[in-house]
């Protein structure tokens, strides 16, 4: 078994998401390199070398060790070039956990999250899956919240979704049926695989226009009800016009409110709060968080 620490795939095909990190201090990006760049996901027709090595048949021993049984496991799964602090669901995922203090694990999904989207993103998605089935089958009580921004949004996608809808980790094996039930809330920002007509939307992106990767709609109809997918008209990973391919809509989560937004959907979505269910005046929602809900 190998740890979640060490593993790393083998980098071949140069694929994915925008070069974008932090608002105030992101790379500059090239919109139209970024747009051929994810083009190439789909136009090659080579599988990755990530797609034999991490394949389940395969190599079905998980690559995931077991973690602790706490009530919660939040999963974190970052953009592409993002660093290992400072990333945009950092405040999320810190936001849940101290609306439940001593209840909530946080995981950093380590997959590589660079350019190389074929080959990390597949291993990625084996990780994710993994994890959800080692926790389900170990842990009988935990239930699991995943946030994912951008690449990152992607391969959480990908990995819920079923094989024949992914273009990443199609050999990595299949959430559980009982991981599935216990997956309390999904969060995405800037998800490049964005389909405009779902009902779990929010944010400012016109709903007749898809990501630059759109998945097949209805592929997430299996926790439509837990999800909430941010977009906002000037992204272009999520709103993929060609009128508008302005790079810092990609950032523009880190200050507009949605991160909040996004914490108080999750936040939502737990149990009620001891202090909560004795009547105390404690917000579900967390402190500072606004209504779950944002108009478009």
């Amino acid at each position: 078994m190998v740890s979640l620490t060490f593993i790393r795939p083998l980098s071949i095909v140069a694929a994915l998401c925008a070069a974008v990190v932090l608002a105030g201090c992101a790379s500059q990006v090239d919109p139209s390199a970024t747009r051929d760049s994810l083009a190439e996901v789909t136009e090659n027709p080579d599988p990755p070398q990530a797609a034999e090595l991490y394949d389940a048949e395969l190599h079905p021993d998980p690559i995931v060790e077991p973690r602790d049984c706490s009530p919660y496991l939040v999963i974190t799964v970052r953009g592409t070039g993002e660093p290992s602090k400072g990333q945009l669901l950092s405040p999320v995922a810190r936001s849940i956990s101290q609306a439940r203090p001593d209840q909530v694990d946080v995981l950093d999904l380590d997959y590589p999250a660079d350019g190389e989207m074929s080959e990390g993103g597949t291993l990625g998605a084996r990780m994710l899956v993994d994890t959800l089935n080692v926790q389900a089958e170990a842990c009988d009580e935990q239930r699991f919240v995943l946030l994912g921004y951008s690449q990152g949004a992607l391969v959480i996608g990908d990995a819920l979704a079923a094989p024949d809808a992914r273009i990443v980790g199609g050999t990595v094996g299949v959430v559980s049926e009982s991981a599935v039930e216990r997956v309390l809330a999904v969060v995405f920002y800037g998800d490049p695989r964005f389909v405009g007509g779902e009902p779990f939307n929010a944010g400012s992106y016109d709903p007749a226009v898809n990501g630059l990767l759109p998945r097949a709609q209805g592929s997430l109809d299996a926790f439509a009800d837990r999800v909430r997918d941010y977009c906002v008209a000037r992204d272009f990973i999520c709103q993929s016009s060609s009128l508008d391919l302005d790079e810092s809509g990609h950032v523009a989560y880190f200050d507009n409110g949605m991160q909040q937004d996004g914490a108080a959907f999750v936040i939502n979505r737990l149990d009620p709060h001891d202090d909560d269910e004795t009547g105390d005046s404690s917000d579900r929602r967390g402190p500072d968080a606004p209504d779950a809900d944002p108009a478009r």
